[in-house]
């Protein structure tokens, strides 16, 4: 290192030895001088480069003026400074490379992101929220408002999630905003704070939800439109008269309508979750297949009874198979409809054909033998009337004319039957069931006493009937005999009227033995009698029927539960119209 000024090393170098000695102490002092003000100009710079760095400045003590031209600090500060600034220049490059990866990160993210100041002015943006926000015409976004760019407004509004970070300094969310058409989720969180601690910068991170809206308002139409559509399939299901059961695939009724319910007598509870088996115990074995839930086939019009707890019905059915997209079967559907009404019907109807034809050949049959059997009596009693007849031709001269006789009121029957069956009833009679049942009882009573019958009455408040009132008392007798006939003795009668909305009952309970199944069906025909031969025409229940199948009535024959037979006779009131 050279010195301020190089005259003393000259004049020491080129003069003699005896000058040197002669100047020695005088050059020596210039020297000292020199070197002190060269250590002190070298103390000053250096610490002026200490303070630059940050460093205590070099104290006195640390180092004298030899030690510190000995030490060079300039030098060594000179190389430690070309080390830094190797450092500085390599981090400044890293710097540089991870700035160019973060920009690409920040331009390549699929949401936008946006750094916006205090002022709500757009620092920067990244090329996705150009894409989602941006017109197209604006090359350089930074400087303008947000509010205006993003959202074409004057200022910024309530959903803005920037509004409260500023505010509280914390990030905020919002699910759902508009913007241009769009939705999206903004996240707002602080960037850059100032000395005080408040938030000048924000970063908002907006997130493009449109695709996921319209999905959502899709959803929720579709579901609107299967809600209305599901609405009015049940409003039409629960509307329809028949009755209908859904089940499932392990024969399990999920479903069932209003219909269904009223038709038999039950509620929700008593039918849901419960086997459709169950519910139809008295099917018959061939008709059951139909409950069979991985059947494939439908049926159509199968009628099957159903015994409920206050009357049995007998309904058609029909089954159709669910299936699923895949052709399984998945469940059952079930319609029906009760026609036990439409079969009693049918049945008064078939039987009041069969009265009338009966009628009219009986009509011809009794006229065709009326006469000769009279001719029989006739003779038969003259012949009685002879002196010189053996006792024995007594006798049998008596037994023709008794059977003459007795075949005489046979075709009187069969008279009275004719009669019946082809003459129009008279309706302009008024007629008091209840006092007709009680004038029945009274002309039985000896009947029932010596057979030991016990009569019972449940006689409800009636309104008139149009009839004429012999001949239903004529119906209520046979009836009470027909029970009587068949309790036999020590059994019990129950006599009950009931009035309904648009027709009276008369109810006749026995506990005798009923009526054979195989006989229920035509009790009420012609001629038909399970008593013993000799003992009845079998025309006394087919009068019963035709006298009150003229009044627009029926009678209904069934066995009791706890034993007996039930006989119920139905009128209708007065303007009343009654199919039969």
């Amino acid at each position: 290192m050279k010195s301020p000024s190089g005259k003393g090393d000259r004049a020491g170098r080129g003069a003699p030895a005896a000058r040197k000695k002669v100047g020695e102490p005088a050059a020596r002092g210039r020297r000292g001088t020199e070197s002190a003000r060269y250590a002190h100009y070298i103390r000053e710079k250096t610490n002026q480069l200490l303070q630059v760095m940050g460093t205590e400045p070099l104290r006195p003590e640390e180092f004298d003026d030899r030690e510190l031209l000995n030490l060079d600090p300039i030098g060594i500060i000179a190389g430690s400074l070309e080390q830094v600034f190797e450092y500085l220049n390599e981090t400044i490059a890293n710097l540089s490379e991870a700035r160019d990866e973060m920009q690409a990160i920040f331009d390549a993210t699929g949401v936008g992101i946006s750094i916006i100041d205090q002022d709500f002015s757009i620092v920067k943006c990244n090329e996705k929220q150009r894409e989602l926000l941006v017109d197209k015409q604006l090359a350089d976004v930074s400087g303008r408002f947000c509010y205006e760019v993003y959202c074409l407004k004057n200022g910024p509004g309530l959903d803005c999630p920037a509004v409260d970070t500023f505010a509280t300094g914390r990030p905020v969310v919002v699910n759902e905003v508009r913007k241009k058409g769009k939705y999206f989720q903004l996240v707002t969180t602080p960037f850059a704070r100032d000395a005080a601690g408040r938030v000048t910068r924000v970063i908002e991170v907006a997130l493009d939800i449109t695709a996921r809206k319209k999905a959502e308002e899709e959803e929720r139409r579709q579901r609107g439109y299967y809600l209305a559509e599901k609405s009015k399939l049940a409003s039409v299901l629960q509307s329809l008269s028949e009755g209908l059961l859904v089940t499932d695939s392990r024969n399990r009724i999920i479903s069932v309508n209003g219909a269904a319910l009223q038709i038999l007598d039950l509620s929700q509870k008593q039918v849901r979750e419960q086997r459709i088996e169950e519910l139809f115990l008295d099917c018959p074995a061939e008709a059951k297949i139909m409950f069979d839930g991985t059947a494939p086939h439908a049926f159509q019009n199968v009628e099957i009874p159903f015994r409920g707890e206050n009357r049995d019905l007998l309904l058609t059915v029909n089954s159709t198979p669910l299936t699923d997209v895949r052709g399984t079967v998945t469940g059952r559907v079930f319609t029906f409809r009760d026609i036990t009404e439409e079969k009693r019907r049918q049945e008064v109807y078939h039987r009041t054909e069969k009265l009338a034809a009966v009628g009219q050949l009986s009509a011809g049959i009794a006229h065709e033998l009326n006469t000769p059997l009279g001719s029989i009596l006739g003779y038969a009693r003259l012949l009685l009337k002879g002196d010189n007849l053996l006792a024995e031709q007594k006798e049998r001269l008596a037994i023709i004319a008794e059977q003459a006789k007795k075949s005489g009121g046979i075709i009187r029957e069969l008279l009275d039957f004719s009669r019946l069956s082809t003459q129009a009833p008279s309706r302009g009679a008024s007629c008091d069931l209840n006092q007709v049942v009680t004038e029945a009882i009274r002309i039985l009573r000896a009947e029932f006493d010596k057979q030991e019958i016990a009569v019972t009455f449940a006689l409800s408040p009636l309104s008139p009937v149009a009839a004429d009132p012999k001949r239903l008392e004529q119906v209520v007798v046979n009836m009470l005999l027909n029970s009587a006939q068949a309790i036999g003795s020590g059994g019990e009668v129950e006599i009950a009227t009931l009035l309904q909305s648009d027709e009276v009952q008369v109810r006749i309970s026995d506990s005798g033995p009923g009526i054979p199944v195989e006989n229920l069906s035509r009790i009420f025909d012609p001629f038909f009698t399970t008593k013993p031969a000799g003992k009845g025409t079998g025309l006394g229940l087919s009068i019963c029927a035709g006298i009150i199948s003229d009044y627009g009535g029926a009678i209904d024959a069934r066995n009791s539960p706890g034993g007996g037979a039930v006989f119920t006779i139905t009128l209708p009131l007065p303007g009343e119209a009654h199919a039969g």
